[in-house]
């Protein structure tokens, strides 16, 4: 059965941009596998880390959104455990039978949703200073 994932992988910050790439595929591989989908992707970029994890200061930051199986999340957790290249994860778990062109519309609604309201507040910011 499909259940609805969110997970964020805190990677090396010092990663060369082809290598980040293909730590990630790597990773996308398995939550796409056996009817997998991710629904939304988001790359929160080169952060400071509030403490040192292991001589790293920096992590590159990406939050993942997708549909896949409890034992696709158990080998993608079980690999991520001994890659020298991940830094930290975060799965939780966000529901069951999750229909994904339902999900990836109301993503997209949301989406739409916080774009307005950043120009909504942008303008009226903007019309605040005349």
């Amino acid at each position: 059965m499909l259940r609805e994932y969110e997970m964020t992988i805190v990677s090396r910050g010092d990663l060369q941009e082809p290598d980040s790439a293909k730590l990630l595929a790597k990773y996308e591989n398995l939550m796409t596998s056996d009817g997998g989908e991710i629904l939304k992707k988001d790359s929160w970029g080169n952060k400071k880390i509030a403490f040192p994890i292991n001589k790293q200061h920096r992590g590159l930051y990406t939050n993942y959104d997708f549909i896949g199986t409890p034992q696709n999340l158990s080998e993608m957790e079980r690999l991520m455990r001994i890659d020298e290249n991940v830094l930290r994860y975060m799965s939780v778990f966000l529901g069951e039978g999750v229909d994904p062109a339902e999900r990836k519309e109301q993503i997209a609604q949301a989406a739409a949703a916080a774009r307005e309201a950043a120009n909504t507040d942008f303008r009226s910011e903007n019309n605040m200073d005349r």
